[in-house]
């Protein structure tokens, strides 16, 4: 007796539907994607001649507006609370670096207490943010 041969068949994928469920993807991670930046005040930095970039890990900012008004990654806080905060903050996470973004016609007495504060709470890792001078 001889057995005659089937023809192969090859599996085939459905494709028609595959850009319905890529552009319905797309949409769910656009949709559930949280983008978080830190706006702080409308402050008007000072200048300066030379600048040094600051690595964007681990950076806690501190803004402080012309009115005295503080806020720290975008939390209002009393003046006096300062050194509290950040205190949690390096209890933490030790590397912590501190970025001051003060307003050029705020007083400085405000930036002195706020020194003063973190000294306190052992922040070793201070930086005062500026713009960068346009040369003439």
């Amino acid at each position: 007796m001889r057995l005659e041969r089937l023809p192969k068949i090859t599996p085939d994928v459905p494709t028609c539907s595959m850009s319905d469920i890529a552009f319905l993807l797309n949409i769910f991670f656009m949709l559930t994607t949280v983008f978080i930046s830190v706006h702080g005040f409308p402050v008007t930095l000072p200048k300066a001649v030379s600048t040094k970039k600051v690595p964007s890990k681990n950076i806690v900012q501190i803004w402080v507006s012309t009115e005295g008004v503080i806020s720290i990654d975008d939390n209002i806080v009393k003046s006096e609370f300062v050194g509290r905060v950040v205190a949690k903050k390096i209890a933490i996470n030790p590397d912590i670096i501190i970025s001051i973004l003060m307003d050029k016609d705020s007083e400085y007495g405000m930036l002195s207490d706020i020194f003063e504060q973190l000294k306190e709470a052992g922040a070793l890792k201070v930086s005062l943010t500026t713009l960068k001078e346009e040369a003439q």
